[in-house]
């Protein structure tokens, strides 16, 4: 009795990126902030402003260990007799575990912080009570390879037949966290006076883009400054100052190409403004320097012809199989949206001068539909303003603006295909008019940057094994049969299930293509061997 054997496959392979798990943790910070000694009495808090700065995310077995700290920054009016501005700036540490079934030492996790709560509270004039509520949401990678089978090695021994299915799939090609440094001196405009010192200041980025060249992938946008700072020439004159800084910044990437599929996300972790002598000795310049976070993946496009399946018209072939899921581009587009709202300011007197507004977006949720997703969050804004009140001068105040927004994605059928996608969401314009000495009027255009993937699973040959026929069944087996094509019938399960070839099968009835249809007769001539 001949013993059973094993037929080779040729295979390619494909690198991909295994998408694990999300998790989203909230962590609490309540901590007590005391005033350097060199820092005068607080009298009321104006304004603050956060950041997270995250350390390490360190994964282990079913855990993530995660190290940060939230920056904090307060705007003040001090108790002393000329009712100066002052700030100060600090942080607070903190460490979370999170608990992620599966995950394990080589995977990788992105973290992405955001800080949903920031409220500083005044204890007494030499304490600060800060109170964060900050938001990280990990999404947990593994990278892979799979062995793809498509075609029997040497081609098609003896009677073998095989049949092929092409597919198209994302092929990964680098995935990576980089940061890259942005400097620029830039130059008070002359009707502005010098600088005394800088109060208050926000750094934001507009219109960010990417591009893909070879072996580097270039940002493009501009950086948004508002700054308050007090005139060199009267000291207790604050003057308020809006730049807008053309950025061009970059990161090497090896697999970068013009061509390739990518996704990056850039965000602003850390920023340095101060003020620098001109020639003349007096603070008219601003030394500007900003550090820039960038996650990017990217990925090719490749056709694969992969081996469906295979039988034999002279032995019995078992083929073992797995699933194998494979990505394919859906969409990657940006949308676009503006929102236009007016603002009471009825507190603190009359505005005299808008200093900033500082605008983030918090997307909420993100439902799939029939082409499309509907998107829902809400824009946050901050308006720093001087009003003609000699008490507080200088107000702040906080508005929400919620919206939803439809984005098209052509060819999405949540029910019919499994799917997966990334948003990301920012600002490319937010502008404010005073309209009178109460009313504020903000313009925002939002982008919301998507790419949807299609998730596919396909049947990969892992083994083939090859054992002689039955002889007593071939010998109770008609050698000629008629049969009737039923619904769903291809010709390849027909002649698979006689063991017959295709082409013999066209040449006894007289077809010309593969193609049948439900009803039609056929005459199938067993041949074996």
């Amino acid at each position: 009795m001949e013993s059973t054997q094993h037929l080779e496959c040729e295979r390619q392979q494909i690198h991909v990126m295994r998408e694990k798990g999300r998790a989203v943790t909230q962590i609490t910070l309540d901590d007590d902030y005391n005033l350097a000694e060199y820092k005068p009495d607080i009298l009321k808090i104006i304004e603050e402003k956060g950041q997270v700065r995250m350390e390490e995310a360190k994964v282990e077995k079913d855990f993530v260990r995660l190290r940060g700290a939230l920056q904090f920054e307060v705007l003040y009016r001090s108790s002393r007799e000329d009712g100066s501005f002052n700030h100060l700036q600090g942080e607070i540490p903190f460490q979370e575990n999170v608990r992620m079934e599966g995950c394990e030492e080589y995977d990788m996790v992105f973290v992405s912080p955001e800080i949903e709560d920031l409220s500083v509270g005044l204890i007494n004039s030499r304490k600060l009570e800060i109170r964060a509520l900050i938001t990280l949401q990990l999404h947990l990678r593994q990278p892979g390879v799979h062995n793809l089978a498509t075609d029997l090695a040497g081609g098609e021994p003896g009677s073998a037949q095989v049949r092929k299915e092409e597919v198209t799939a994302l092929e990964l090609l680098g995935q990576k966290k980089d940061t890259s440094r942005f400097r620029s001196e830039l130059t008070l405009p002359s009707n502005k006076p010098g600088i005394q010192e800088i109060l208050w200041y926000s750094l934001q980025p507009r219109g960010l883009e990417s591009r893909m060249e070879d072996g580097k992938i270039g940002i493009n946008g501009e950086l948004l400054i508002h700054m308050t700072y007090r005139s060199a020439e009267d000291t207790e004159q604050m003057q308020c100052l809006e730049l807008a800084v053309p950025m061009q910044a970059q990161v090497d990437a090896a697999e970068a190409e013009p061509d390739v599929v990518s996704w990056v996300r850039v965000r602003l972790v850390s920023s340095d403004l101060e003020a620098a002598e001109d020639f003349d000795g007096e603070e008219r310049l601003l030394q500007l320097e900003a550090v820039l976070e960038v996650d990017y993946t990217l990925w090719q496009e490749r056709t694969l012809t992969l081996l469906q399946d295979v039988y034999a018209t002279g032995s019995e072939l078992t083929c073992t199989t797995t699933d194998v899921t494979l990505q394919k581009l859906l969409v990657k587009n940006d949308s676009r949206f503006r929102i236009n709202e007016r603002i009471s300011l009825e507190e603190g007197g009359q505005v005299m001068q808008i200093c900033s507004c500082v605008g983030t977006v918090q997307v909420e949720d993100v439902t799939p539909g029939q082409g499309r997703l509907d998107v829902s969050g809400i824009l946050k804004l901050k308006l720093l303003y001087i009003a003609a009140n000699d008490e507080m001068p200088m107000m702040a105040v906080n508005e929400t603006l919620p919206f939803n927004e439809v984005v098209e994605v052509a060819g999405l059928d949540p029910e019919r295909s499994k799917i997966s996608y990334d948003l990301e969401a920012g600002i490319d314009q937010l502008t404010t008019a005073l309209l009178d000495q109460s009313q504020v009027e903000c313009k925002a255009q939002i982008r919301l940057c998507v790419i949807v993937f299609e998730n596919h699973t396909v049947k990969n040959v892992e083994k083939i094994e090859s054992a002689p026929l039955d002889g007593e069944q071939l010998r109770t087996q008609p050698g000629m049969i008629g049969y009737i094509v039923k619904n769903g019938d291809e010709l390849w399960d027909i002649a698979r299930a006689h063991r017959v070839t295709i082409p013999q099968i066209m040449e006894m009835n007289g077809l010309t293509e593969e193609t049948v249809q439900p009803g039609d007769k056929l005459m199938i001539v067993k041949t074996i061997g």
